[in-house]
């Protein structure tokens, strides 16, 4: 109700800048791409869901990505584990 929308895209932002980095360094440890991928894209959904209650959607116009965050992102991360449990076998 009373959340600032630039205030809140900026921290959305650097969530997905610093879950992007954390996906980096995930990879150059482990060698493992879909490893890297799952923890960029469980990073990159959480960095958006932490601000999904507030007016950024509405304000820059991208309620489309509220709804992917909410309800296609999470399908595609279940997707992503299972295949890299299926992997890893």
């Amino acid at each position: 109700m009373f959340s600032n929308p630039i205030l809140d895209l900026e921290i959305s932002l650097f969530l997905l800048v610093a879950s992007f980095v954390v996906g980096l360094v995930v990879l150059a440890i482990s060698k493992k791409k879909l490893l890297a991928l799952v923890v960029f894209s469980i990073l990159g959904n959480l960095s958006f869901l932490v601000n999904v209650g507030s007016r950024m959607f509405r304000f820059y116009h991208i309620i489309w990505l509220q709804y992917a965050v909410i309800f296609i992102w999470p399908i595609i991360n279940i997707y992503l584990i299972i295949r890299y449990i299926k992997n890893k076998k």
